[in-house]
């Protein structure tokens, strides 16, 4: 039963880790190609 627990933290864990990455790693990828987004600009 502690075995079980473990596996699944650290599945948990590492799923939490690689999603980060492959979301960061989407975003460095797609500024890199089309540039960084503009600021918004407040109206006022």
């Amino acid at each position: 039963m502690e075995e079980d627990f473990r596996r699944r933290l650290i599945q948990g864990a590492l799923n939490l880790a690689l999603g980060l990455l492959a979301t960061w790693l989407a975003t460095y990828i797609t500024n890199k190609i089309l540039g960084e987004p503009e600021e918004p600009k407040l109206i006022g």
